[in-house]
């Protein structure tokens, strides 16, 4: 999975945007997380994944998106291209994941998505946790801070035993 880390919280909210993002992306720069070698990539198919967006006035908070897929052509690993707004191996994206954990669980922006209470705790309980070890004043910090200092630590709350890497960093400015 190869991520690109951006401060827009709400940088996919359709398939078209979805598509604006991968053709912003150049192949040629890309370092493959596997074995390292730089912008051997070739688009490989896609796949279909549905995405919990806070876009409710839509009246589609569920979305499917055809996530591109690339091959590095040197090792023939593959990899997706997601923007840090999707947290990888969910459906949610993070501005979703933040009204879990700082809003009611019963409050209508949750309770219209139509996601399983006990879902919502788990992953509550989850990111206070990871906010409570690595920045235990995390209730005090302002909402955008808040999401700044999630996305540092993007590895960490939201990895899993598979390798994967950043396109880019977050601006040194935050």
């Amino acid at each position: 999975m190869i991520l690109k880390i951006t401060n827009d919280f709400n940088l996919i909210l359709n398939e078209n945007d979805y598509r604006d993002f991968v053709n912003a992306i150049d192949l040629l720069s890309l370092h493959c997380p596997v074995c390292g070698v730089v912008g051997l990539f070739i688009l490989y198919g896609h796949y279909k994944r549905f995405v919990i967006i806070d876009d409710i006035s839509s009246g589609d908070s569920k979305i499917q998106i055809p996530v591109q897929r690339i091959k590095c052509t040197q090792c023939k690993s593959t990899h997706a291209l997601l923007p840090t707004n999707f947290v990888p191996y969910t459906q949610f994206t993070y501005l979703f994941i933040y009204y879990i954990v700082t809003l009611d669980e019963n409050d209508d922006l949750i309770t219209s998505f139509e996601v399983a209470l006990q879902t919502i705790r788990k992953v509550k309980a989850r990111v206070i946790e990871f906010w409570d070890s690595l920045f235990p004043d995390w209730r005090d910090f302002k909402q955008n801070d808040l999401k700044i200092e999630s996305l540092k630590r993007h590895k960490i709350l939201f990895g899993s035993t598979q390798k994967y890497s950043s396109l880019c960093v977050p601006p040194t400015e935050l």
